[in-house]
């Protein structure tokens, strides 16, 4: 990663960005240096995707955000001393994930050397607690889903008959899905919120939120001020996340919602909002707007704002700048898509899709109730007959073609033809992982988590080892949608081609297993290989989907 020195007679717009392990962050390099600005990029960690970036002028390493905070401020000042422009040029620090907190709250330290763009540390801190923001919402006229807040379980006990399940279990300050919980029944929030409180090691005052369920659609509005003054806003809607409900989005699209505008600028106004905002909305089923959480901070859909003609980094750094900055106009017709990820989402839709499931249980039902009768050749044929049902190829190519079809025409996240190396970023889970001795999504977010996750791994190893219907069943789809992927036009050179790696793989340790001549003993070994290692992965992937998903045990 050879990065240009940077002398003391350069004379340009510099910009120095915190976080870069995030592909959002990668998303803010490119569009400020396609802009002409030099940019600098911090991460605790290396091989961060921004750090591989053409447009990272020069990065450098940081202490951990979370663990040693001071240490982080002093090293960020340095580094902003460092490289401050001996001239009058513009020059704006970006704080991109929690680190924006510190910085607000020492930002009269940073402020001599450099512009600092963000809103007052109280506006952070008063939207973060999600118990606060509720308590100000209903003040404003601001509609929120049923919101409670208790300090003790004993309570929780005497409230839960009151409630309306499913509800939400929410940490009062999380992100990226980490400190949410889905709780069906009664049973499952009294002893979540119990873990919640011994595994984040919380304090009354810290307890989490129990939130109620509102069935609709997410929404995700973004916006940026100038001192009190709205510049641009749009809202995206994520058409896949992973995970399912609660995750990243993986498919993104852009729409308008007008009533997400209206409650989002009287908050702001009123807060006298300054910098980048994020708010979580759901539209019920009903029509209404629910205000969910408000994000102070540059967000993990980046790009879709960007690709919809609202390029945040560099409205923000011309306000910053003094500039006076006009609104733009959005472009609704732009989807982006997060690589692998956007894959995964759709494949794990499919792993959840009740209405497919329900085609193989039929023959998976009729397997069973045959039992040992099933070496009578006339009984086998309506297992047969429910088979062939199942798999039908002709209903499962339209399915495929629909689930892929909406990936068809996306601009991806990362894979850019002026800017490829930074999908090399993908070794920073493994630096990460190596650093902090494990990976999960707490650990990639710099978020705090639960301290036992035993139950998870457990149960993925459960399905590796003890192979149930369902796994054989998605192993079984996830081999059609690999043949499908690989092999239509629609999907060939997007989806296939990452579908299809394992394929590549196997082709170079066996052979390229059309041409084999299976009609040798070696060719038919290598055949063999070649399908092993295809369907092995396969299998991992089925379980991985499957992980977490509620058993039903078979009755004997």
């Amino acid at each position: 990663m050879h990065r240009q020195n940077i002398s003391e007679d350069d004379s340009m717009a510099r910009a120095i960005v915190t976080y870069s392990r995030g592909w959002h962050t990668l998303a803010i390099c490119r569009s400020l240096g396609r802009a002409g600005i030099e940019v600098h990029c911090g991460e605790e960690v290396p091989f961060a995707p921004a750090f591989f970036s053409k447009y990272c002028t020069s990065h450098f390493e940081y202490p951990s955000v979370s663990e040693q905070p001071d240490e982080f401020v002093d090293l960020l000042l340095k580094k902003v001393k460092e490289l401050k422009p001996e001239d009058d040029e513009p020059y704006v620090l970006m704080p991109v994930h929690k680190e924006t907190w510190l910085i607000a709250k020492h930002r009269e330290r940073f402020e001599p050397y450099v512009s600092v763009p963000l809103t007052s540390y109280e506006n952070l801190e008063l939207t973060n607690d999600k118990g606060r923001l509720a308590v100000l919402a209903e003040e404003l006229g601001i509609k929120l889903p049923g919101t409670r807040q208790f300090m003790d379980l004993a309570d929780v006990y005497r409230e839960v008959p009151n409630m309306q399940f499913p509800v939400f279990l929410k940490m009062r300050a999380g992100a990226a899905g980490v400190g949410l919980k889905k709780c069906d029944t009664p049973e499952e929030l009294t002893s979540s919120f119990s873990e919640f409180v011994s595994g984040y090691g919380l304090q009354p005052e810290e307890y989490p939120l129990v939130q109620d369920f509102i069935p609709g659609e997410d929404y995700c509005y973004t916006t940026l001020y100038d001192h009190g003054r709205k510049v641009a806003s749009m809202t995206y809607h994520n058409v896949r996340a992973f995970p399912r409900g609660t995750g990243a989005g993986a498919l993104r699209e852009t729409v308008d919602l007008p009533e997400a505008d209206a409650a989002a600028s009287k908050l702001l106004s009123h807060l006298g909002w300054h910098g980048m905002a994020q708010l979580d909305f759901r539209q019920g089923e009903d029509g209404q707007v629910y205000l969910i959480e408000v994000n102070p901070r540059f967000f993990g859909g980046l790009p879709q704002a960007i690709a919809s003609n609202v390029d945040y980094p560099q409205l923000l750094f011309r306000i910053a700048s003094g500039e006076t900055v006009e609104t733009p106009d959005v472009d609704y017709s732009a989807r982006t898509e997060a690589p692998v990820v956007g894959l995964i989402a759709t494949l794990d839709e499919i792993a959840h899709d009740e209405t497919l499931w329900n085609r193989f249980q039929v023959a998976r039902d009729k397997m069973v109730a045959q039992g040992d009768e099933s070496e009578h050749q006339g009984k086998l044929r309506p297992l047969l007959s429910a088979l062939r049902q199942a798999a039908n190829p002709a209903d499962l190519k339209a399915y495929f073609h629909q689930m892929f079809d909406k990936h068809s025409g996306t601009i991806d996240d990362v894979l850019q033809s002026d800017d490829p190396e930074p999908v090399l970023g993908v070794l920073f889970p493994v630096a990460l992982a190596l650093r902090k001795g494990k990976l999960s999504m707490g650990v990639l977010s710099d978020e705090k988590e639960l301290t036992d996750t035993r139950p998870q791994q457990q149960r993925f190893r459960d399905l590796i080892r003890h192979p149930t219907w369902r796994t054989i069943w998605l192993t079984a789809l996830l081999y059609a949608v690999c043949v499908f992927a690989t092999n239509a036009d629609l999907t060939r050179d997007n989806v296939g081609w990452i579908i299809g790696l394992p394929m590549r793989l196997a082709e170079l340790m066996f052979g390229n297993a059309v041409d084999l001549d299976k009609g040798t003993i070696s060719g038919a070994l290598r055949y063999t290989g070649y399908h092993i290692l295809n369907l092995s992965w396969l299998y991992v992937l089925a379980a991985t989907l499957l992980r977490g998903r509620p058993h039903k045990p078979t009755a004997t």
